[in-house]
This record gives structure tokens, C-alpha cells and sequence, in this order.
């Protein structure tokens, strides 16, 4: 299977504006076939673990899996995680983390990512001559998940640049969902909604959230996201 990435032509506006902001978003990336294709198979194909922190641990659980808990359990658990949240420190969205087990579309995607010639023009854009290969994950975002705010500076990980690639499809900003940044003292700056074929890259040392999807978001919110690292 062939994955294709559209060329792109405004590279030096992009580094510019990434020189400036550590933050750049590059629309238009996959060609749009491979577009359809992945996007279908991230809402059809891909089943999804339920990621959270809990009990000071990150944990990942299946959708069945907490289906089969007795309703009273399932409640006290998001209770636990939403507690957590409130203290700052929390998250719960459903993620599908991509290797060679993973549908050949979506294992073709980030083998993309991680060919020279990928490399080379993200490389040019951040400024970040030592990228070296990236890691990804598929994400689903349904009502009332979220990320709180964070770093993804972490010690001991080689990660440089964060990146999120959109699938979701006339995401309209008041279904949340928001990839929010924030200055270093929790001061919010700019918040992106979720945008069709969109490349998001951004300088670990940036703070952000992702939004609490609404309650009445029509559709989930979807993406592959990761990190190129050095």
C-alpha cells in the first residue's frame, strides 16, 4: 500500500513562522487519496484502548473492558480520573499506539514520516537538524475526553518536536477539542481547532491541553499524533 505526502511549497513562510512562534500548522499534507483511505480505517478499523492517569500511574483499558465493569465501578472511575483532572494532572482519551501489528495504512503513514526525504524538510522548517525517526499513535477524542496542561519536554526522552496530524472532518470550535497553548505561567495564547489534513508542529518545551470535547460534539475528534526525536 502506498501512502503519499503532498509536496510542499511554502517552506521557508512555514520556518519563518515557526522561527517565530515554535509552533507552525502545514495543511494540505497527505495527497488526498491516502487521505480518504486513512481516514476511513482511524474511524472504522482501529480498536482503541481508553488512556487515562490514575493512582499516579498512566493506564490504558479497553472500551469492553469497562464495559463489563458493574455501572457503579465504571462511575467511580471517572469520578477518580476527573478528580485527578482537577488537580491539574489528568487525561482520558482512546489511543491505538501504531507498530507493525497495526492496519498496514496507518503502519505505512508513519513509515512516511520516517523516510529521509520527510525528515529533511521538517528538519529545515524547525530548525532541528538532529531529528532523527518518529514514534505515532492513532487518537480518538469522544464527548468529555481531554488532556489536561503539560509539558512534553520529558527527562530522559529524545523527543524535539510534538506533532498532531488531523482527521477529523468540519470540527466545528464550540465541540472543544481545542489544541490550546499557554506561556509558562498557565497565561492561555492561541488555540487551534481541530482541521482536515493538517500537520501541527510544535517545540516540546510548548505548554498545552487539548479541550474537553462537548457533551454535544457531534462526531469524535481523531488524529495521529507523536513525536520526532533525536
Amino acid at each position: 500500500m502506498t501512502i503519499k505526502i503532498n509536496k510542499i511549497a511554502n517552506i521557508t513562510e512555514l520556518k519563518n513562522e515557526f522561527s517565530e512562534n515554535g509552533i507552525v500548522r502545514v495543511f494540505n499534507f497527505l495527497e488526498q487519496q491516502s487521505l480518504d483511505t486513512l481516514k476511513v480505517s482511524i474511524e472504522t478499523k482501529i480498536n482503541f484502548d481508553n488512556a487515562f492517569y490514575l493512582n499516579g500511574q498512566n493506564q490504558e483499558v479497553s472500551d469492553a473492558d469497562i464495559r463489563a465493569l458493574p455501572a457503579t465501578t465504571q462511575k467511580q472511575l471517572y469520578q477518580d480520573i476527573h478528580r485527578m483532572a482537577s488537580n491539574g494532572a489528568g487525561f482520558l482519551y482512546g489511543r491505538h499506539k501504531i507498530d507493525q501489528t497495526s492496519l498496514e495504512e496507518v503502519y505505512t503513514l508513519l513509515q512516511q514520516l520516517n523516510t529521509e526525504d520527510t525528515l529533511k524538510i521538517l528538519r529545515e522548517i524547525t530548525n532541528f537538524s538532529d531529528l532523527k525517526y518518529a514514534d505515532g499513535q492513532v487518537t480518538r477524542y469522544r464527548r468529555g475526553d481531554f488532556l489536561t496542561r503539560h509539558l512534553d519536554n520529558i527527562p530522559g526522552e529524545t523527543r524535539r518536536i510534538a506533532y498532531v496530524l488531523g482527521f477529523t472532518e468540519n470540527w466545528h470550535p464550540d465541540w472543544g477539542g481545542l489544541l490550546q497553548f499557554f506561556e509558562k505561567d498557565g497565561t492561555p495564547m492561541r488555540s487551534w481547532s481541530p482541521a482536515l489534513n493538517s500537520l501541527t508542529l510544535f517545540d516540546v518545551d510548548k505548554v498545552h491541553s487539548v479541550t474537553s470535547v462537548a457533551q454535544f460534539a457531534a462526531k469524535n475528534r481523531y488524529s495521529v499524533t507523536g513525536w520526532f526525536r533525536a
